[in-house]
């Protein structure tokens, strides 16, 4: 059988894939428009089924993905870091809500944030010592605020996972472990509380079947949200943590506050990075 160098490692081998290090041999048909298609088609539908079971699971059984990941049960499942991070991209890419990429005129508005005073005021004077208009900052500070908000996504999931720590301490879970826990929650609830929320609420809105009154809106969003979060946690408490149902629902009112308190921290966080990155 015809043998031939490996053009990464050097190895002689046969057939189409490196014995030594994996590398396959490109031929001119991979090279084709067709080839390329297909391969795009598979990356995109993630034809190997892990993706759908991984969000299947994240879905209906919260908590199960990452009980089964930290035990070892892995190959069903895409990684935790790699679900995230698709999770971020379909986020920022079709963002429904400004949750986690929050523009200037949220920051700053109407005194929502409890750093909002502050951060109007320091907007202000920066505005006068670069002598530019609000309009011109606004600009420069959402397009870097943008930008930074997928940096620090992680650090929001990092914060979680220090929470969680702590709430579950007697258990002594490693902190690794509460780290996968707060990537399923946060990829929870950017493709399901936020998206799938923000598609069927447009969808409604379309078919006449939900109020326009922006104050309504905000209610309706934020009160369905909670909910999902309360349905995430305790959920998570039984499949991952396996608290019995007592304590499953004491550490959910300590994961929602911890959630509450971490989102607030992340806003701040987000706007005094970005005015001094600008």
């Amino acid at each position: 059988m015809k043998t031939q160098a490996c053009i990464s490692c050097g190895n002689e081998f046969s057939g189409i894939y490196c014995n030594e290090c994996g590398e396959k041999v490109i031929h001119r048909d991979d090279r084709k428009l067709k080839y390329f298609l297909g391969e795009f088609v598979n990356a995109i539908t993630f034809a190997d089924s892990k993706f759908w079971r991984t969000l299947k699971y994240i879905l209906i059984k919260p908590g199960k993905f990452s009980r089964d990941f930290v035990d070892g049960k892995r190959n069903a499942y895409m990684r935790p870091v790699s679900v995230f991070f698709f999770a971020n991209l379909i986020y920022f890419l079709f963002p429904l809500f400004n949750t986690f990429n929050n523009n200037l005129q949220t920051q700053i508005g109407d005194g929502t944030f409890i750093h909002s005073s502050i951060a109007n005021e320091l907007v202000k004077n920066e505005i006068e010592e670069r002598n530019i208009s609000f309009q011109e900052y606004e600009i420069i500070y959402n397009i870097k605020t943008s930008e930074l908000s997928k940096m620090l996504l992680i650090i929001m999931a990092v914060f979680l996972a220090l929470f969680f720590a702590l709430i579950h301490y007697p258990e002594r879970h490693p902190i690794a472990d509460h780290m996968v826990a707060s990537l399923e929650l946060m990829t929870f609830v950017v493709l399901f509380a936020i998206q799938l929320q923000g598609l069927i609420i447009y969808f409604m809105r379309r078919m006449k079947y939900f109020t326009r009154s922006e104050w309504m809106s905000e209610l309706t969003i934020s009160a369905v949200a909670l909910v999902m979060l309360i349905y995430f946690f305790m959920k998570m408490e039984r499949n991952f943590y396996k608290a019995s149902k007592q304590k499953a629902l004491l550490n959910t009112i300590l994961c929602i506050g911890s959630f509450i308190v971490v989102l607030y921290a992340y806003r701040a966080m987000l706007f005094f990075v970005t005015f001094w990155s600008i």
